[in-house]
């Protein structure tokens, strides 16, 4: 539970980013009097290196919608990885940032092939809050689009539908849990509001809109707008 600091002239001067600082951390859960529901308190000491600086502090290690966009633009421009990973947009958040969707299988050789392959859908960031998350997610990202054997033997057997960052406007703004609308989208995958759960009607639309058996994996503690990606095959 060590809080992280970042400081702007450690970065500018020193190339140091966030970092885990202070000291006597106490996490603790408030006494009320009143009735209300108590909350939880993180408490701790902390010595800034310098005079004159701007700090920020984080729960945990940041990963921000900028960080996954500059990777999947990375991912895209690479002549290997983009050949048997296809970036598509899921659809747009309440927002309207994309909410984005990666395919990755290597190509099939026939249509009968195509088919048998199962899928496994990741996901990640649903609650915004949880940071490592995506760090877990581009752990994952890293390997699949690896030259590794077992990568590449993966590609082959199965076809990964990833979302790796499901509530994009909950992370923009900086909310822990919820969604721009202040809703909890872990908790509503049975949701009939397209308008009002685009990210999750989408994603659970997606998933039913397949004859192909899932294994859903969420990380945790994350189409272009037309009926095309919601049809056909895994592949497509």
């Amino acid at each position: 539970m060590k809080p992280l600091l970042y400081s702007q002239l450690d970065a500018n001067t020193r190339n140091i980013g966030w970092r885990r600082e202070g000291n006597e951390i106490k996490y603790y859960k408030n006494n009320t009097d009143d009735g209300q529901q108590p909350f939880y308190c993180l408490t701790w000491t902390i010595q800034f290196p310098y005079d004159q600086d701007t700090c920020f502090f984080a729960h945990f290690y940041p990963y921000t919608y900028t960080d996954l966009q500059c990777y999947l633009l990375s991912v895209a421009n690479n002549p290997i990885q983009s050949q048997f990973c296809k970036l598509q947009t899921l659809c747009r958040s309440l927002a309207g940032n994309t909410v984005y969707l990666l395919t990755i299988t290597n190509p099939s050789q026939t249509p009968q092939e195509a088919a048998a392959k199962k899928a496994v859908v990741l996901s990640a960031r649903v609650h915004p809050g949880e940071s490592n998350g995506s760090w877990v997610m581009k752990g994952f990202l890293d390997f699949i689009l690896s030259n590794s054997p077992d990568a590449q033997l993966l590609r082959d057997i199965f076809v990964f539908k990833v979302l790796p960052m499901l509530n994009p406007d909950g992370v923009i703004v900086g909310n822990y849990r919820c969604s721009l609308a202040g809703r909890d989208l872990n908790r509503h995958y049975k949701t009939i509001l397209k308008e009002s759960f685009p990210c999750i009607w989408y994603t659970r639309n997606m998933i039913k809109s397949s004859l192909f058996t899932v294994v859903i994996l969420r990380s945790k503690n994350a189409k272009k707008e037309q009926d095309e990606l919601l049809c056909g095959g895994w592949e497509s």
